[in-house]
């Protein structure tokens, strides 16, 4: 787990840290390190390598003095830019005069972009030192020019913390920015680093652990990779059986959105439930029957147009006894009658419930029934979705997805799965915010929430609590995608493609 924290929420940890008995000279010489060690173990260890380290004058300038130090310590060819002049004081001075005893060369550009495009021409990696976290506004002119200079030379460009010219915070970028191949992220990632598309100028992020503890940190908003994720999963025993993993119920699909049904389905039967159960229309039927031969089905009466009706209800009374947890919404079209379905399905349940899609529209005029579920739920609503439901705009929801899951999780006492560019999950009581760093615009197509909320109603079958369980479904429907993506396209993949890649993917977590 890594925590993701602004500007002030940094600066408040550090100061935590020291309170603890780590001053702040020696959280720059660890970010220093740690940064450089990073550096030279992913460009510098194979050979002589050409580095070049533009040094603001404040504390991110200081990290980069002890940067070029450690660097050439290594064996690395180390050249310093100033761009700013050298620093006065802090930290950053005591740093400057130590880099100046060692053999790494020094060089004051400040003003001179012909000098500056020299030493750049000279480089093999480009390591920007200059704004940190503090950074708000634009580049002034020579240091726009230096940006424009170092993005047109084709070098490897790492930032230290922040990517120069971009507020951490918002994201704003007002003007010329250094691009970067590689963002190291000191400590914790910030908003720029995880934020979807502002996080293109950061490229791939690494974060250098300076040794702050969760405890130093006043947030509650964090991101998790693979490793965290498996050791979220349920153990697979060796004696396990069908029974051992769960039965999950997905109520989803209807006459016209058979699909749906299908992809739910299978995305809980390929995430690892022991028994699924596919409950739809009778009119799906024949659509459904050829496909989901690993399921149990269960056809159910509907109303004429072939979606589901109150009716229903009677027969998927057994099948709520016998499920560990359930889905419904996918695919399910809305109407009246619908929508009383929903409600009455809703209050009837006893398990752990996924609402997604049309059983979230049929309760967006009266989200009350909600209160009313005897059991933990999640919901999966896109920002349309959401809007319905909370009455906010699709803008304000986007805007502010982290606390808009989070007032809702509270008056609900829900898990929210807020899915976007950057899905959000906030746990029941609104008091954790997972940020998930995972997929690609190749899942901007239609059955992809189906999916998720298949892999996710299975995987609280299988004994996950549904804050973890969302997480975990999540992260893994996003990974699966960027890794599927890579072995062929984003504009042509398909949902389908995804199902059939899941078993090697999943792999990776055993």
């Amino acid at each position: 787990m890594t925590n993701i924290v602004t500007s002030s929420q940094m600066y408040a940890a550090e100061k935590n840290a020291v309170s603890r008995g780590v001053d702040f000279p020696e959280l720059m010489e660890r970010a220093g390190n740690a940064c450089a060690k990073i550096i030279y173990d992913e460009y510098c260890g194979r050979g002589n390598v050409k580095a070049l380290v533009l040094c603001g004058k404040g504390k991110n300038g200081g990290d980069g003095f002890v940067i070029a130090r450690v660097l050439q310590e290594k064996g690395a060819d180390v050249k310093a830019a100033l761009l700013c002049s050298g620093p006065s004081e802090g930290d950053q001075l005591a740093n400057y005069l130590l880099l100046q005893k060692t053999c790494a060369v020094i060089c004051d550009c400040t003003g001179d972009i012909n000098a500056l495009k020299e030493l750049i021409s000279e480089a093999d990696i480009i390591i920007d030192a200059l704004f940190g976290t503090g950074f708000r506004g634009s580049l002034p002119g020579f240091l726009a020019d230096a940006a424009k200079a170092v993005n047109s030379s084709c070098k490897t460009v790492i930032a230290v913390d922040v990517p120069s010219g971009v507020n951490c915070d918002t994201c704003e970028i007002q003007g010329e920015v250094f691009e970067a191949d590689m963002t190291i992220a000191i400590s914790a990632f910030k908003p720029v680093h995880i934020t979807k598309p502002y996080n293109s100028v950061c490229g791939k992020v690494r974060v250098a652990d300076l040794g702050i503890i969760d405890s130093d940190y006043d947030s509650d908003i964090f991101t998790l990779d693979i490793d965290d994720i498996r050791s979220l999963l349920p153990e697979r025993k060796a004696d396990s059986n069908k029974g051992t993993f769960g039965h999950a119920l997905c109520v989803c699909g209807s006459y016209k959105m058979p699909g749906a049904a299908y992809m739910s389905v299978s995305g809980a039967l390929r995430t690892g439930a022991g028994l699924v159960t596919a409950a739809f229309p009778q009119s799906a039927y024949s659509a459904l029957a050829v496909k989901l031969t690993e399921a149990l089905l269960l056809p159910c009466g509907g109303d004429k147009s072939g979606m589901f009706s109150p009716d229903s209800l009677p027969e998927l009374t057994d099948a709520l006894k016998k499920a560990s947890s359930a889905l419904i919404g996918c695919g399910l079209g809305l109407c009246d009658d619908t929508a009383d379905f929903v409600k009455s399905f809703l209050r009837q349940a006893e398990i752990p419930l996924v609402i997604d899609a049309d059983a979230l529209n049929a309760v967006s005029a009266d989200p009350s029934v909600l209160r009313e579920i005897k059991a933990p739920f999640v919901i999966t609503p896109h920002p349309g979705e959401m809007s319905r439901l909370t009455g906010k705009t699709v803008d304000e929801i986007v805007s502010s997805s982290a606390e808009s899951a989070r007032e809702f999780a509270k008056e609900y006492n829900c898990t929210v799965v807020l899915k976007g560019a950057n899905t959000v999950v906030c746990d029941e009581g609104g008091r954790r915010v997972y940020v998930n760093r995972t997929g690609n615009n190749g899942l901007s197509k239609g059955g992809s929430g189906d999916l998720l909320a298949g892999m996710l109603v299975s995987l609280i079958a299988q004994g996950m609590n549904p804050f973890d369980a969302a997480c975990a479904a999540v992260f893994m429907h996003g990974d699966c995608a960027d890794r599927l993506a890579a072995k062929t396209s984003k504009r042509g993949m398909l949902v389908t493609d995804m199902i059939a890649y899941l078993p090697e993917y999943l792999g990776k977590f055993e």
